[in-house]
């Protein structure tokens, strides 16, 4: 795509500035410094020369003003009179990713400098004539496009006629064996029994068949044994883990952001395992689509649904976003999305199609930003999600339930009891307890802290709860229903569970409180008063009855702040004096109390107070033990359960009833959290980005998906409105549900991919051997009825994997052996007609397995958070994904960068993998354990054991003969265990990393 951005590059049109006529001054500087440049830069491309050679780029000319003033295929790129709104501009400063121009190198800077300068004249140009006309825009016919073989709606081909009727075993060799016999040639026999097993364990379990398997394989000589073995292996848990890699190269799952800070993302294992679960459930193929496009939606609050959606946010993405880069990082993740549900799902680019029309494929713009607004709303996020949700959920039910008369009793009390309680209180005890109680707690609403949590108890205490953060925020929100408050009091409590016994969090119990904020608001909803932030006077520490005024106001500083060191251990308090009028509201006040804590942690344990004379507050002491409450309820006009819990301090039978209500509340059931890297609701708009620019907008995208997939004229099928009283479907769920309609949308592409990847892990080529591209630039298929068939009985079938590999894996094409001959070979070199099946070798995943399972050391649990560690037990599949730190043996043996789609992972051969087996410590460890597993009384012994347990067969006379003096030579050089030679010398051995 390269070349068809090279229209970016310079002067598309002058039109949209009318400018006076060029100065003398003006045309000598474009004859000095521009069109030199041009000539020697521009030309080779863009001129009526380039056009003659048929070299002309993106239809732009640059030889003739006129050629300038027509433009290129991508319209304006220049804006007259404005060098910084210009395009032009952005590509000669390489700032614009694949449209860097020119192409060989960027220019000096003082050229890009003179540029810029003529753009700002007006671009000055003194050249005449008239330039030929060039096409620019190639015109998309998406109903002519839809005539394309992988665009078709499905059909069920007629199986076709062969001479050979009894080599086949399912319909999958008629079309292999009538392809065939048309070219004169003739299939192989069938693979030996042993590497039979051998290559369907690998190609469904990926891993070796144990001992016992090959036993119990070789002595069944029941007609089915083969049939049986199959039905075993792919109920095995292993083909979950197996295939799921598979998957996973597909959908560029990664455990971490990537680019240069590459964060890791804790929960986005989950994603792996539950790709595991649904392969080995053998999950219907259409709800696997739609699970990962919407199960959050299809699925709300579910654990399934959560993690099925990491599909989604699996790809890369920054961890530094600036307000200049957010929006662009934003359409970047949405790129992301669609350019691998595209290639991944669906087998066709659209990654090209975000800056212009697709230039093969029926694909245009309009179809990729319809795609993009139905992932309008999709973010990236780490969420808490319950394990159980719909348990969970039921034991609400019943919880609620039960509290129900415990709330009606309570309810009653409020209506019948509480206000002639309350009054007869007010007379008669409050008097009594006014002139003793100076300070009065308050009652708190909640309590919260930025980076961690905050509890309350029913004296008023706030409690941190988990682990200690530095520089943290408390909100904590208090109630009274007293007017007049003149001074707050923030008492630093003790507590034998702080580091030293507090008050503070820091190592040695101390903390800097560095800001106070309050905020007053009405409680009473008819009092419409704004809420105010009072201004509060410099402090004051009271401690051990001694005042100290604060040497300057507290002021989010940690030089000013207040701290209690090095009278550590036991209670403080500070005293802040409201300046102006008292605070407090008719009906009732919330104060909203902000503590900052600058650079020590905060506190463990605090309590907030008041008083209404600022003159006694100030001389107060602070005996802890003195402090008692005493709240003024004017009136019952506020609300009545937030009184009723401030009045139970006074009042049994309220203090009874609210008991009841908190023991039970104690047993309300708790959901088991995890956290999940997932989707959630965010994002914004997506526009029509002229060239994908996002200073480029050019109208509302809506969701829509790809018009050559849709058998009906539009997307309403699957977006229309709502009926009356539904809720409007969910842009992801509905394209699901587009993607996975085999009638209407775009089901038969979808179970062509699929089904070509499926023969492709089998065969080591698809029928198409480009799997992530059916579109008019992939491979054209070798055999397309058979995968119409392949396709349409996947489809019939229920959108069933198994099935489908059970057919595949059952015919005779599958169980040849890989032996070649001459005539074959001059009719067939490449293979394409399948008269052979070709040894593969095994990826990098399958040999560690491999290795692990020879070594004896193979650890089968499964699912979890990933490991770090290449010497595990575990399997490769639970290796970390960390795209800054991939491990090296792994990539050694070509697995790929999960930055995009991967279909097909290509297979290297270099001396460096030889060299890694034979001197890795892993490799070697695994060499220790699995001759202690072979090593036998006779050399011969040790050598068909080890044989059997590598490569599934016995030894030759030939291969024991030549091993037996290897074992000899080995001990007569002083080797402390031959054996492990051995085993070295035989894992080093292509046949154990190959499958024939």
């Amino acid at each position: 795509m390269r070349s068809h951005l090279y229209s970016a590059f310079i002067l598309a049109s002058l039109a949209s500035r009318a400018l006076a006529a060029d100065t003398n001054e003006q045309l000598a500087f474009f004859e000095s410094k521009i069109r030199p440049v041009l000539a020697q830069n521009c030309f080779e491309c863009h001129s009526v020369q380039a056009q003659q050679n048929k070299k002309l780029k993106a239809g732009l000319l640059l030889d003739s003003k006129a050629g300038v003033l027509h433009g290129g295929e991508t319209g304006p790129a220049l804006v007259a009179g404005k060098p910084v709104e210009s395009l032009m501009m952005k590509v000669l400063r390489h700032e614009i990713k694949g449209a860097e121009m020119p192409p060989k190198g960027a220019l000096p800077s003082s050229v890009i400098a003179d540029f810029a300068k003529w753009i700002e004249m007006g671009a000055p140009d003194p050249r005449t004539g008239s330039a030929p006309v060039v096409a620019h825009k190639r015109v998309i016919d998406v109903n002519s496009g839809k005539n394309w073989w992988a665009f078709r709606p499905l059909a069920v081909p007629a199986l076709p006629k062969v001479n050979n009727t009894a080599w086949g075993k399912t319909p999958v060799d008629a079309f292999i064996l009538a392809k065939q016999e048309a070219k004169g040639i003739a299939p192989n026999a069938m693979v030996a029994k042993e590497q039979l097993l051998r290559r369907a364990c690998f190609d469904l379990t990926g891993l070796p068949p144990t001992e016992s398997e090959r036993a119990a394989f070789l002595q069944d000589t029941s007609a089915d044994a083969y049939e049986r073995l199959i039905d075993r292996l792919l109920a095995s848990k292993h083909y979950g883990e197996r295939w799921g890699r598979h998957w996973l190269d597909v959908v560029r799952f990664a455990e971490s952001n990537g680019y240069e800070f590459d964060a890791f993302r804790a929960g986005a294992y989950h994603y792996r395992d539950w790709v595991i679960d649904a392969l080995n459930a053998d999950m219907p193929y259409d709800q696997f689509i739609r699970m990962q496009l919407a199960g959050d939606k299809l699925m709300p609050g579910e654990f399934d649904g959560a993690r099925a959606t990491g599909f989604l946010v699996a790809g890369p993405y920054p961890g530094q976003i600036t307000a200049k880069t957010r929006e662009k990082i934003r359409y970047d993740q949405l790129d992301d999305m669609v350019s691998t549900i595209g290639s991944g799902m669906l087998g066709v680019s659209m990654g090209c199609v975000r800056c212009h029309d697709h230039k093969f494929d029926p694909l245009p713009q309009h179809d990729y930003y319809g795609f993009a607004a139905a992932l309008a709303t999709t973010v990236h996020s780490p969420e808490k999600i319950d394990l159980n949700h719909v348990e969970t959920q039921k034991q609400l039910v019943k919880h609620n339930a039960e509290a129900a008369p415990l709330v009606a009793a309570l309810k009653r009390y409020e209506a019948d009891e509480l206000p002639k309680r309350f009054s007869a209180w007010k007379r008669d005890e409050m008097p009594k307890l006014a002139s003793s109680a100076p300070w009065q707690i308050f009652d708190v609403q909640s309590a919260t802290a930025q980076k961690a949590r905050l509890t309350s108890d029913r004296d008023g205490h706030v409690i941190y709860v988990g682990n200690k953060e530095k520089d943290d925020t408390y909100t904590i929100k208090v109630i009274t229903y007293q007017k007049g408050i003149r001074a707050f009091r923030l008492d630093a409590l003790s507590d034998p569970a702080l580091p030293r016994k507090g008050p503070g969090l820091s190592d040695n119990g101390n903390f800097v409180l560095g800001d106070v904020k309050i905020i007053a608001r009405p409680l009473d909803k008819q009092n419409k008063s704004k809420p105010v932030t009072l201004d509060l006077a410099a402090g004051a520490v009271t401690f051990e009855q001694k005042r100290f005024e604060f040497a300057q106001a507290v002021d989010n500083s940690p030089n000013t702040g207040w701290g209690v060191a090095p009278q550590l251990g036991k209670d403080h308090a500070a005293t802040f004096a409201i300046e102006g009028d008292a605070a407090g509201f008719d009906g009732g006040t919330e104060f909203e109390v902000q503590l900052r804590f600058s650079g020590f942690f905060g506190l463990g344990k605090l309590r907030l107070a008041f008083a209404q004379d600022v003159k006694t507050e100030l001389a107060a002491k602070a005996e802890m033990q003195s402090l008692r409450e005493l709240q003024s309820l004017a009136d019952l006009k506020t609300d009545s359960a937030a009184m009723t819990r401030w009045f139970s301090r006074f009042d049994p039978p309220a203090r009874k009833l609210l008991a009841a209500i908190t023991e039970h509340e104690k047993k309300r059931p708790q959901p088991l959290l995890t956290e999940v890297y997932t989707t959630k609701q965010g994002g914004e708009d997506v526009y029509f980005l002229r060239r994908g620019e996002v200073d480029r907008k050019e109208g509302k995208a809506s969701p829509d998906f790809i018009q050559v997939l849709m058998r009906s004229g539009s997307a309403d099928k699957w977006t229309g409105a709502p009926q009356p009283k539904q809720q409007p479907k969910h842009p992801r769920i509905a394209l699901g549900d587009w993607m996975t309609d085999a009638q209407q949308g775009g089901g038969p592409l979808l179970a062509r991919v699929i089904a070509n990847r499926v023969w492709r892990f089998h065969f080591g080529r698809g029928i198409v051997a480009t799997p992530n591209d059916l579109g008019t630039q992939g491979t054209p298929p070798t055999h397309p009825e058979l995968l119409e068939h392949l396709a349409a009985n996947l489809v019939s079938g229920g959108w069933k994997l198994k099935p489908l590999h059970r057919e595949i894996m059952l015919s005779a094409a599958y169980m040849q052996s890989g032996a070649t001959n001459e005539a074959n070979q001059k009719l067939d070199p490449d293979n394409q007609l399948w008269w052979h099946r070709p040894a593969s070798r095994l990826e990098a995943e399958a040999i560690r397995d491999a290795l692990l399972v020879v070594g004896g050391k193979l650890d089968p649990v499964m699912h979890g958070p990933s490991i770090t560690d290449v010497a595990s037990p575990r399997r490769s599949v639970y290796l970390r994904v960390k795209r800054s730190e991939l491990v090296p043996f792994l990539t050694m043996f070509d697995a790929p960068e999960p930055t995009q789609s991967i279909g097909d992972r290509g297979s290297t051969t270099v001396p460096t993998q030889a060299l890694a087996v034979m001197n890795s410590p892993f490799v070697r460890d695994m060499a220790t354990r699995f001759a202690s597993r072979v090593k036998a009384a006779t050399a011969e012994e040790t050598i068909a054991r080890a044989f059997q347990l590598a490569f599934c067969r016995s030894p030759s006379a030939t291969e024991t003969g030549r091993l037996t003096e290897y074992l000899h030579a080995q001990r007569q050089l002083g080797s402390k265990s031959p054996e492990t030679e051995l085993c070295l010398a035989l894992l080093s051995l292509n046949e154990f990393i190959y499958v024939d």
